[in-house]
């Protein structure tokens, strides 16, 4: 699950309560050349907040370093090129201001 706290912000959460690591890769992540850790709760849930840039991001959870798990709760899914699925979310740019005209 995905949710937008604040503006760039977002909150990533899934339940894998038998998992002893889970990581965030994608695109943001040059895929596993730098994962993002999720932090672990007693419920089980594992979560990590990460501002990030407007555009298209791919991405996907790597549970205990070996299984990708795409999260279907998010903007989308699609196949990658290796037959799999990855998760898709779209960050939106935010609205140009107006100017405002002296009279």
């Amino acid at each position: 699950m995905v949710v937008c706290e604040s503006g760039f912000t977002y909150l990533f959460r899934v339940y894998l309560p038998q998992a002893e690591s889970v990581e965030l890769v994608g695109g943001f992540t040059a895929w596993r050349d730098a994962p993002i850790r999720l932090v672990r709760e007693p419920s089980g849930w594992w979560f990590v907040r990460l501002d990030l840039a407007p555009g298209d991001h791919d991405f996907s959870y790597l549970v205990d370093g070996c299984t990708w798990l795409p999260d279907y709760a998010a903007s989308g899914i699609r196949r990658n090129g290796y037959g799999g699925w990855v998760s898709q979310i779209v960050v939106e740019r935010p609205a140009p201001v107006p100017a405002l005209c002296a009279a």
